[in-house]
């Protein structure tokens, strides 16, 4: 096993990969009630909207912790975001989860499958 290779090691399950849409605040204050939830939510959700594109920002606060991640419409939104929010909240890129890699390319894989199921139903 090589000396940076930790993917036999138990308890490690961090993909490698950053994210291409998702943003990773930290450094919030400790919120441990539904409503405080909820008014973070709202807050974060008012402060990256632009970013979000039509739909807006996706916004994921777990409770009882200082952090929360921000989902924007594209990679190059996330980019200006991280720039223009940086003064304001702690930012970085959030990493994805070896399942959230592993969902992305069965996804892909699935959906490349059913393409060229449809490519070859004119050839009968």
């Amino acid at each position: 096993m090589a000396a940076d290779d930790l993917g036999g090691v138990a308890g490690v399950n961090v993909y490698s990969s950053l994210h291409p849409k998702k943003l990773f605040i930290s450094g919030l204050s400790k919120i441990q009630t539904e409503p405080q939830v909820e008014l973070r939510r709202a807050e974060l959700e008012r402060a990256f909207r632009k970013y979000g594109g039509d739909l807006g920002a996706v916004v994921t606060v777990p409770t009882n912790t200082t952090f929360a991640f921000v989902e924007v419409e594209n990679e190059r939104m996330a980019d200006v975001a991280l720039n223009e929010m940086s003064n304001k909240y702690r930012l970085n890129r959030a990493r994805r989860s070896k399942h959230e890699a592993l969902q992305e390319e069965r996804e892909a894989a699935e959906k490349a499958k059913g393409k060229r199921k449809d490519d070859s139903k004119g050839w009968d």
